[in-house]
């Protein structure tokens, strides 16, 4: 459908990826195939490239192929519905998907064997809560709630990592240029500054920074686990580390302990994905590549994977920042109202807060706690104040009321 060096593989190039606002999406595909011909459709015929993969009982992919194929969908899932099969066990439910529930309880045990097998080689999981914008149907901003991770979510998610895995290997063993997912250690700088919060909160940084593994830091979110400071931890945590990016040459993936990654599954939203399916289609049809077609690919792949990470981090600033503008216009209207918050940071110039059910973020200056005159005392990652005692601390809850918003 998109034909390498055509208009439309031109176009698709330049925009590099989806993006997906509140409410909307900008596709990278025009909508006759994002939501047309390449889309699933309960009972409807589509062209996919299937990685087909033998796992055993410990998660480990011992055999796998690769097949140009036709999928029918048995039903169109949403994942409140599958969750109400694994999770709920909701009977109304698994009547309705009466067929289709065997396959979902074996979808799930694979989900669990994949995760274990990701968790012992030091792959780092960063389940932080993340919000979801609620919309009226003028667009407008009604509220913001947790978006819940349930198991459904994490059978896509694991399901897609080990394909991913498995054509990035298929591709380097096959010695054909090809694009990667890379995510480089983290700098140790980063790291050092990350340690000095973190040992305020009675956590260390395992040493050396230059030689860090993924497992060491898991390992911190682990005993972090159900503590009020593990939110905040986390994205911490998340800030010290590189952004993944797309290189022509295979590296690990820090965060996925994985020593060889690339995107593969979805070519319908990131361009990558598209040079992959070319570039395993090629490995797949037993002609030998020619030099000028290699120079070529070699020419060509380091240009496409510096603009496929700026494209798509000009995307994420697009998402975070039309949200941040529907945030302002949200608590714009609530000024002088209370909320529950938690302390998310410390600086010198005031208390960082987040709204624990909205998902906003505030700062109370210092000069504005009357009480007392408050200092932040950087090694012991607190604020307190001279006369009085009070400390405020990473992970306090506090009620605080919305005095003023302000925008960009």
């Amino acid at each position: 459908y998109v034909p390498a060096g055509g208009a439309l593989d031109r176009e698709d190039y330049r925009r590099g990826t989806s993006v997906y606002f509140p409410g909307t999406a900008v596709p990278m595909l025009p909508h006759a195939l994002s939501n047309g011909i390449c889309s699933l459709n309960p009972g409807v015929d589509r062209l996919v490239q299937s990685c087909l993969m033998t796992i055993d009982r410990h998660g480990e992919v011992i055999g796998h192929r690769f097949a140009q194929g036709v999928i029918r969908s048995a039903a169109r899932m949403t994942y409140t519905e599958v969750a109400r099969i694994l999770v709920d066990r909701d009977p109304e439910t698994c009547r309705r998907y009466r067929p289709l529930v065997p396959g979902f309880q074996v979808m799930e045990e694979l989900c669990h064997r994949l995760g274990e097998r990701r968790r012992r080689r030091g792959s780092i999981d960063f389940d932080l809560p993340e919000p979801e914008i609620l919309l009226a149907v003028t667009g407008e901003m009604t509220g913001i709630v947790a978006l819940e991770r349930t198991v459904a979510h994490r059978l896509i998610e694991e399901f897609m990592l080990a394909a991913n895995e498995t054509v990035a290997r298929h591709l380097w063993r096959a010695r054909l240029p090809s694009l990667y997912r890379i995510h480089e250690r983290p700098d140790p700088r980063r790291l050092e500054e990350f340690d000095r919060v973190a040992r305020a909160l009675g956590y260390q940084v395992p040493r050396p920074f230059t030689s860090i593994e993924p497992a060491a830091l898991q390992g911190m979110l682990e005993m972090a686990r159900g503590r009020p400071e593990e939110r905040f931890l986390g994205r911490l945590m998340l800030r010290s580390m590189k952004q993944a990016r797309y290189a022509p040459e295979r590296d690990i993936h820090f965060g996925l302990a994985s020593p060889c990654y690339t995107h593969f599954t979805s070519p319908i939203r990131r361009y990558p994905d598209l040079v992959v399916h070319r570039l395993l289609r090629r490995s797949l049809s037993g002609r030998p590549l020619a030099e000028p077609d290699r120079a070529a690919l070699e020419a060509f792949l380091p240009e496409a994977a510096q603009h496929a990470s700026f494209m798509e981090r000009n995307a994420d600033a697009a998402e975070n920042e039309l949200v941040a503008m529907k945030k302002i216009a949200f608590m714009a209207e609530r000024v002088g109202e209370e909320y529950e918050a938690f302390v998310a940071a410390l600086q010198p110039y005031g208390v960082r807060v987040e709204l624990r059910e909205l998902f906003v973020e505030g700062v109370i200056p210092l000069e504005s706690l009357r009480d007392d005159r408050y200092h932040f005392i950087e090694s012991r990652q607190i604020v307190k104040g001279e006369r009085h005692g009070r400390v405020f601390r990473l992970g306090d809850r506090l009620r605080v009321r919305v005095d003023r918003v302000d925008g960009f």
